[in-house]
């Protein structure tokens, strides 16, 4: 799960994680869990992925996240957006417009100076992504980079691991409060069963798959 890995999927086109549509976890739930609010948004290992363009349109910033600069450069392509690059001193290719700011570069290598104020995140693919042993790196560095702990939306897969080799890998309810629960009151909005959905990993022999949303809130001082 080096970063060559991910160059290669996406050199390859073997981006079978790309959604083609708004995830529906996030057209219900986010609504309801931010209210009125428009925080900007953080979405880790954005891809090119739609769903930060439905926060835009929602009136969210949004700040994402990707290694590979093909993502980003099909991003802006694909949806047409006017935007201009600029090179920073720490390596990382800040692609803006407007509203949307994407940061091209390795996540574990994202700098807090250059987050700016985040008031919520958005992870669908970030954890996900992730094998078990670089799972608690991941969580670590979120917490590192928004130590105030903004609320999130944190979308995951469930299934037998003896099925199928990952990516995605499963994440069970006890790796998210491991994870996070130290750090975040955790919330199960949702379990819904999704095979009929992934024809992809249906056929990589999955027999159950389950996506879970959940909504984490900063832990209340005691």
């Amino acid at each position: 799960m080096d970063p060559d890995f991910w160059h290669e999927r996406w050199q390859q086109k073997q981006t079978g994680f790309h959604q083609t549509q708004v995830n529906p976890l996030l057209e219900t739930f986010w609504p309801r869990c931010v209210g009125p609010a428009r925080p900007r948004v953080f979405v880790p290992l954005c891809g090119k992925s739609l769903d930060m363009i439905w926060l835009r349109n929602r009136g969210h910033s949004v700040l994402g996240n990707d290694l590979s600069p093909i993502a980003v450069d099909e991003f802006v392509r694909e949806n047409g957006l006017s935007a201009s690059a600029a090179l920073l001193g720490n390596g990382f290719i800040r692609v803006q417009s407007d509203d949307m700011s994407l940061l091209c570069g390795n996540y574990f290598d994202l700098p807090p100076e250059l987050m700016g104020e985040i008031g919520a995140v958005y992870d669908r693919a970030a954890l996900v992504a992730m094998p078990p042993e670089m799972q608690d790196r991941y969580a670590g560095q979120i917490l590192r980079l928004l130590p105030h702990r903004p609320p999130m939306l944190l979308i995951t897969l469930e299934y037998d691991p003896s099925e199928m080799d990952g990516p995605p890998f499963p994440i069970p309810e006890e790796t998210v409060v491991r994870l996070f629960g130290p750090a975040y009151r955790i919330e199960l909005l949702s379990a819904r069963d999704t095979l009929e959905g992934n024809p992809q990993l249906r056929a990589k022999g999955l027999s159950r798959l389950t996506e879970k949303a959940y909504w984490l809130r900063a832990q209340t001082p005691a």
